[in-house]
């Protein structure tokens, strides 16, 4: 009996994590995942030179290794690399709320001081506990958890090869300065030594280096959102996004930087999230793509009246006019079996169940003509988390066996697909990706429709200026640089409900701040709806509503307690801080009658009048017809106010200035309606922004709005009837 063909890909993908804005990394997780995943089933492979495999390196997750190996420096590393006696309040807060990002049961416990302090700590963070702690905890215990965390990354492969990892761990607590800058020393040296490894692993043919497109796009949405219809026809879509050249974009860069980088072409290619639709074959034939993969689930639906063992083990064609490419589909059980499952299991029994799944297929396609070839495909880094020591026990079992066995053989995929040509073709390839077969995590949610929505208004704002030679090459490249990061999957995984972390809202930033840059690439200005985060922007709960019609005076003062009363009420003192952060504001109230819009502003104690003047504060009204902004330049006396309308949120045209405008302990202010063009009964959300020198420093309420109804003159008497 002919072998059963075994083809593991390794899929390595971290989402992009460098500001635009201050090309500062503000997440360590490439860093952390190289001096532990990368190198480990790399270097793990390589004392194994019978075992075959592949892995894709997602270019965009190579860019930053690039930049870590020139000394790049991430928020994590600069809070590490501070003297622990030095570390200023909101450090130490940093230190106790984020240095303890790893799986406790395999990566903390082990190290008993690291659990001793999160004991210590909390097991929950609890913003007022982590308060008291900020003093209990000294300088030693804070140079002890910067050792720790850092230490406690290092996979198995970097553990063997520096010995001072290993007396570090003997020694367990009271680290010195010394001792941290050598920890870290260690981790940049491993660091170079990624990609390096993975290319002579290549030269060897013992590794299989393949590609996604650069920056981790779902293909299908970034080509038309539309196509989320086939698999999901009852969702809510956001208005159609359609570009086929950014697609494209993405994956003849991919393939470009991954041949400067390792010398010679990809010819295999995993599709963000193995997402597939028909659109997307002929692009990748285009770029010299030879084969895909996917998931089954991808190949049940492209022939449901097949049964799966019958069809499944084998690659395909897909594609037509000569533009088509070889197509594998993942094994779910297999894959999912290492990923969620084994790492709870004896190593040895876990390898076991495994081969009795690959004796199990083999006896299944035994009847079958010519090779059968299983494809595992997973991701190559965040399994191991879950392992004990990063999965080595298991792995090495893993690999031994198969390097002994008869009946399975590990391949390279491109080198199966050269030996036996496949001959069965996909004529109606099903639209999807390897999550439930559909788009449902990237797509269909409030938040991830509004990311598709800020995605789409940015492009169509800037394809003029992107589109004009007249534009610098320069700066056109670095904007469209900017679109393409933007349309990464990670940003849309994270909106909605499935999936959340203690990084949603540095995500949610992070994508607003990719599609900032590309208008500050071309010389404009971040319109602002960027500023306002996607991420729980909702009405806002905590607000008294307006009841009656107001009439105050306009003096800077509060002249009377009735003036303001019946207007509407957002206490601003209800907003939590982020440490060491101030409040502005403490209150906003807005109302109206029959011919004006009235907001009053209260500063808050700490915001006096020497330091308002630094500030500009614009009330954004979004929701309705137009956007509109009124802005007020606190620096001029007497105090301007201008009111400014966008049909797109995005260029804004003078509508007209007002000195109903004054500013005294509070600021208040009136636009009449009529300038505004309002009609009883619209609805106009708003929120209030604090800038400085062109950058929000406070938005309120943060992630909510206020709703303004323009009122008729029956108001005052459904209020009452209420």
């Amino acid at each position: 009996m002919e072998p059963l063909k075994i083809a593991f890909l390794w899929h390595h993908h971290q989402p992009y994590y460098k500001d635009p804005l201050s090309g500062e990394y503000s997440l360590p997780w490439v860093r952390l995942h190289a001096i532990k995943a990368y190198y480990d089933m790399a270097g793990l492979l390589k004392d194994f030179p019978e075992i075959k495999a592949g892995v894709n390196l997602v270019p965009s997750l190579l860019k930053q290794l690039q930049d870590y190996e020139q000394g790049t420096v991430d928020q994590f590393l600069e809070r590490t690399l501070k003297p622990a006696e030095d570390l200023e309040t909101e450090e130490r807060r940093f230190l106790l709320r984020y240095f303890f990002m790893a799986n406790w049961e395999t990566m903390v416990k082990p190290w008993p001081r690291y659990y001793e302090l999160l004991q210590r700590r909390g097991l929950r963070w609890d913003g007022e506990g982590g308060e008291r702690m900020l003093t209990q905890f000294t300088p030693k215990d804070y140079r002890d958890l910067q050792v720790l965390f850092n230490l406690a990354w290092f996979g198995f492969k970097a553990m063997e090869e520096f010995p001072v990892l290993q007396e570090f761990r003997r020694k367990g607590e009271g680290f010195t300065e010394e001792d941290k800058a050598e920890v870290i020393r260690c981790q940049h040296e491993v660091l170079h030594r990624v990609i390096p490894l993975y290319r002579q692993l290549e030269s060897s043919r013992q590794l299989e280096l393949t590609t996604s497109p650069f920056y981790h796009p779902i293909l299908p949405l970034v080509y038309d959102t539309d196509i989320a219809r086939r698999c999901m026809p009852h969702a809510p879509l956001p208005d159609r996004f359609q570009a086929p050249e950014d697609a494209r974009a993405q994956i003849l860069r991919a393939v470009e930087f991954h041949a400067k980088l390792f010398g010679r072409k990809p010819t295999g290619f995993w599709p963000s999230e193995g997402s597939v639709c028909p659109e997307i074959i002929p692009l990748l034939a285009d770029a010299g793509i030879r084969w895909i993969a996917t998931d089954e689930e991808i190949l049940l639906n492209s022939m449901p009246t097949q049964s799966r063992t019958e069809i499944l083990y084998r690659p395909y064609l897909t594609g037509s006019d000569g533009r088509e490419v070889s197509i594998v589909f993942r094994d779910k059980d297999l894959s999912n079996l290492i990923s969620f499952t084994m790492g709870n299991m004896d190593p040895r029994a876990a390898v076991d169940e495994f081969f009795k799944r690959f004796h199990s297929i083999q006896n299944a396609v035994s009847d079958r003509k010519g090779p059968s070839l299983a494809t595992i495909i997973l991701d190559g880094e965040n399994p191991w988390e879950n392992y004990p020591d990063s999965g080595r026990l298991f792995l090495t079992e893993l690999y031994t066996r198969l390097s002994k066995s008869e009946a399975f053989q590990t391949v390279r995929i491109m080198d199966e697909i050269e030996r036996h040509p496949p001959h069965q073709r996909i004529h109606h390839l099903y639209s999807g990706s390897w999550i439930h077969h559909d788009f449902d995590i990237w797509i269909g949610s409030d938040e991830e429709n509004r990311a598709w929505s800020y995605l789409s208004r940015t492009r169509k704002a800037l394809l003029p200026l992107l589109n004009d030679a007249s534009v610098p090459a320069a700066q056109r490249e670095a904007a469209w640089e900017a679109i393409y990061a933007a349309e990464g999957s990670d940003w849309f995984w994270w909106y909605g409900d499935d999936f959340s972390s203690s990084n949603d809202e540095e995500f949610d930033r992070l994508f607003r701040a990719h599609l900032a840059s590309a208008f500050r690439h071309l010389g404009q200005e971040a319109p602002e709806y960027l500023s306002r985060p996607i991420i729980h922007l909702h009405p806002y709960k905590h607000v008294t509503e307006p009841v009656n019609f107001i009439h105050p005076t306009l003096d800077g003062k509060r002249t009377t307690y009735f003036e303001w009363q019946g207007a509407g009420f957002y206490d601003a003192t209800r907003r939590s801080t982020r440490f060491g952060e101030e409040r502005l504001l403490s209150a906003i109230c807005y109302g109206f009658n029959l011919t004006h819009c009235y907001i009053r502003i209260d500063p808050d104690e700490g915001c006096g009048p020497e330091k308002r003047k630094r500030y500009e504060i614009h009330v954004h009204f979004f929701g309705g017809p137009a956007e509109y902004r009124w802005v007020i330049h606190c620096a001029l006396e007497p105090l301007r106010l201008t009111v400014e309308r966008s049909p797109d949120g995005i260029r804004y045209e003078p509508v007209g200035e007002v000195n109903t405008v004054v500013m005294g302990t509070i600021l208040e202010l009136a636009v009449p309606f009529a300038m505004l063009g309002w009609k009883p009964g619209e609805r106009h959300n708003f929120i209030v922004e604090i800038r400085e020198q062109g950058s929000v420093v406070e938005t309120y309420p943060p992630n909510g709005y206020l709703t303004l109804e323009v009122p008729d003159q029956d108001f005052e008497q459904l209020m009452w009837s209420v």
